[in-house]
């Protein structure tokens, strides 16, 4: 979900038969460029900040969202997972929010929940001990295009058949990035010299990464899409369950298949979308090589311990309805949001919402304060109903005021409940018993891409 987004066309996407449909986030972009004629993507000046101080007057009404307290702990505790990570540090302070300020909101935020009777308390606790501050949004009135991405599952396999024949690749050994940030440093060669990593069509003609496949799937279209959003949950053969997400890139300039389509006059803008992209590379497989190969930017894979699966950007596991992906280099990383937009219920009807969110995840899209994903959470309700966010609201950050905490805590290890870290989040059960039965598998995007803690210790090898 970079410069566009899936998710929107999710249910559309269920209609394209044949197709084992995903989704992912990654540091790379989307398959489909943004539709809404609004300049979204607009960048802030450089070393601008994010966001600006509201006045008490002008604080949201988040009553409501004390009553709505469902993974809302969980995901707390993995912002301060985050926080407890000395390299977390490295990222503060972010404007004029300091590390300690972060830390102290979240436990803050954590008791408030616990303690207080009502939302009427909660907010009178907001106005009184805490600072809220509003993101400038894309028109520096505060509006912020919201989409939303989830976790796909895919049909594949870790050695090729006669089925499954097309690769995603591990990283390289001799691709080079900063172990923290991510930003990638290019190729290391044998002299220890180093150069721009090999564009896409370098990698493919010189067949660079033999040897490195990391699994297969049926369509050569399938990897492409993995790669561009970022994971999968993958169904082998035999049943067994393998979690691959976001492992580096090499650095290339994206090209997005829908906007060169576009560009080409295959496609009307506005009749872009997901299934008319795959419809039409069904239609004309010929042309697929030749617009993939535009695309100078390729992502690598890594299989994931599952009990951190889904990643985010942050390096732990996102939490369904409580994770959100901003430009990290513009607002606090793990800090407590507040979200007023439109997203589904529980029944999956489009309603307004107004709730608590943690800035733990980010994308190739999500450049800018005016931009913003929700992530929905694994299989296919959450991508039918990821398909229905794509809309205007407002994002707030909320901190705990000057003198309400020291700027030095000592750091206590946190207590998770007693399922935290232990499995995934309730994902569809998919059964393989009859041959040629797959599953329904919706697809868009979701967020795995480490990129800022110690989740890749030996990127620098």
């Amino acid at each position: 979900m970079r410069r566009g987004f899936l998710t929107w066309l999710a249910l559309g996407l269920m209609t394209c038969a044949g197709m084992q449909m995903l989704g992912c986030k990654s540091d790379q972009a989307t398959i489909i460029d943004g539709l809404t004629d609004e300049d979204v993507d607009r960048p802030l000046a450089p070393g601008e900040w994010g966001l600006v101080k509201l006045d008490p007057k002008d604080y949201p009404d988040m009553r409501s969202a004390f009553n709505d307290k469902e993974g809302l702990e969980r995901a707390v505790d993995k912002s301060l997972q985050y926080m407890h990570a000395p390299s977390s540090h490295r990222f503060f302070p972010s404007g004029p929010i300091t590390h300690s300020q972060v830390v102290a909101s979240l436990e803050d935020i954590k008791k408030l929940l616990n303690t207080l009777p009502n939302g009427d308390a909660f907010q009178q606790q907001l106005l009184a001990r805490y600072d809220v501050y509003e993101s400038k949004g894309y028109n520096r009135k505060g509006d912020v295009w919201f989409t939303a991405y989830y976790t796909p599952i895919y049909y594949g396999s870790k050695v090729p058949t006669p089925e499954y024949r097309y690769p995603v690749y591990s990283r390289p050994n001799d691709l080079i990035s900063d172990s923290v940030t991510g930003e990638i440093k290019g190729q290391r060669l044998p002299d220890g010299s180093m150069r721009p990593y090999p564009t896409r069509k370098e990698i493919v003609a010189g067949n660079l990464l033999r040897g490195l496949e990391l699994a297969y799937f049926k369509d050569p279209l399938e990897p492409y899409i993995i790669q561009v959003q970022g994971s999968a949950k993958v169904i082998q053969p035999d049943g067994k369950e393998l979690f691959i997400g976001y492992a580096g890139k090499n650095g290339g300039e994206y090209r997005g298949l829908g906007a060169e389509l576009v560009k080409d006059g295959k496609i009307e803008k506005k009749k872009l979308s997901f299934p008319a992209v795959i419809n039409y590379f069904k239609q004309h497989p010929a042309e697929l090589n030749d617009y993939v190969m535009r695309n100078d930017s390729f992502a690598f894979l890594k299989e994931y311990d599952p009990k951190e699966w889904p990643s985010g950007s942050l390096g732990v596991q996102v939490t369904p309805q409580r994770s959100l992906a901003t430009d990290k280099s513009i607002f606090p990383r793990a800090a407590l949001t507040f979200i007023t937009a439109e997203k589904p219920d529980q029944t999956g009807a489009v309603t307004p919402y107004r709730g608590f969110l943690l800035d733990q995840d980010t994308g190739g899209a999500i450049r800018a304060a005016g931009r913003a994903d929700i992530y929905l959470g694994i299989g296919e309700k959450a991508g039918l109903d990821a398909g229905k966010v794509y809309n205007k609201g407002h994002l707030y950050y909320l901190f705990l005021k000057s003198g309400q905490f020291s700027e030095t805590p000592v750091l206590t290890p946190v207590v998770p409940p007693a399922n935290l870290g232990k499995e995934t989040p309730k994902t569809p059960k998919i059964t393989t018993t009859k041959p040629g039965v797959k599953p329904s598998n919706p697809a868009t995007h979701t967020p795995m891409r480490p990129g800022d803690t110690e989740i890749f210790p030996n990127s620098n090898k």
